[in-house]
């Protein structure tokens, strides 16, 4: 009888989860910025999290980045349900979790990326906010823009729920305005130390064009998406995966925007107390669809990734799928392409 061979040691277990840009992310934890390379795109609060709490966590770097992501997609769903339930109320709460975390794209709040970290602490402001602790607000909000640069969006949710709390008189305004100044705090840090580093406060904007990133019109990126369907289907191979990625991308803008549409319109619009939800992550969507990918690559990917962070969206969606059917409409075919998508993520095909 042949002897089987071993399987994987849990060391390796990890390394599945080392795609895209992972790679990025654990090279600068281990070895920092490097400017003959495309890594200054990437902000540093992720990977410095990883070089500090590495050494008293197990494995290596890249399973530091999974245990930092796993702790921050429960802190990230944690304080949604927080912020929803004093919005609404508990089952709305519940259901908002559910929904996002059963996005086709959900799992990558678990994955390496500084996904679930940016959410954290995004909606860690957003809820401060809604208490009216600007102080708080503005230093998680600071610490969001070290993670993303969209985290400085969160001054549009300052400025109108500051301003809502006060019946929308700006001579009611108190000191603790001067919160604001908090929140680009990561951002302007990150842009000082490129300048030390790189002579270029702007690096990690003028590295996009390794990409082929520019700013354009928003609809540009789903026009060349469409064109890009239609090149590559002339043959008649209209299930190739170049094509079934991109029309995942293409989807999800209409979805996300017909949500964002549906929290301000009709029976499901969130209410004057969600404008300053809705206003930020309107601003975040559209910084996300004036930059799409260019060189011929897909224009789109990365934009479904970036649609966990529409918080109003997803609200929207839960008080939809309050009712039965439609919760079952929406679970069924999301969790089932969400298991597509992570077994393509593993087999090292390019997502986001």
């Amino acid at each position: 009888m042949a002897r089987s061979e071993a399987g994987p040691q849990i060391g390796g277990a990890w390394r599945v989860w080392d795609r895209w840009d992972t790679g990025h992310y654990v090279t600068l934890a281990l070895h920092g910025y490097n400017p003959s390379t495309e890594n200054p795109a990437f902000f540093p609060l992720y990977p410095l999290l990883m070089r500090i709490l590495e050494p008293v966590l197990p494995g290596g770097m890249l399973s530091a980045g999974l245990i930092i992501s796993w702790i921050c997609c429960i802190a990230a769903l944690t304080v949604i349900h927080r912020l929803v339930e004093d919005l609404f109320d508990t089952d709305t709460a519940q259901r908002t979790a559910l929904v996002l975390i059963a996005f086709p794209f959900g799992w990558y709040l678990c994955a390496a990326y500084p996904t679930s970290l940016f959410i954290a602490l995004s909606v860690a402001s957003l809820y401060c906010m809604r208490r009216g602790h600007w102080w708080l607000a503005g230093m998680w909000a600071g610490f969001a823009s070290g993670a993303r640069q969209a985290g400085v969006l969160l001054a549009v949710a300052f400025v109108i729920e500051y301003l809502r709390q006060r019946d929308w008189d700006p001579l009611k305004t108190r000191w603790n305005a001067a919160a604001i100044g908090l929140v680009p705090t990561g951002l302007i840090a990150f842009m000082l130390y490129s300048w030390h580093l790189f002579g270029d406060p702007l690096k990690f904007v003028h590295i996009q064009s390794y990409w082929g990133r520019s700013t354009t019109w928003p609809w540009t990126g789903v026009v060349n998406t469409i064109k890009q369907i239609i090149d590559a289907s002339k043959d008649g191979a209209i299930f190739q995966p170049v094509v079934v990625l991109d029309m995942i991308d293409l989807l999800s803008v209409p979805f996300i925007l017909t949500l964002l549409v549906l929290s301000v319109v009709g029976p499901w619009r969130l209410g004057q107390q969600c404008w300053y939800l809705i206003a930020s992550a309107t601003a975040t969507y559209l910084a996300v669809l004036v930059s799409p990918i260019g060189l011929g690559l897909p224009p789109l990917h990365g934009v479904p990734r970036y649609a966990l962070e529409i918080l109003p969206a997803f609200l929207v969606l839960a008080r939809i799928t309050a009712n039965r059917t439609l919760e079952r409409l929406y679970l069924l075919p999301a969790l089932g392409l969400q298991g597509a998508l992570v077994l393509i993520f593993f087999f090292d095909i390019w997502l986001s």
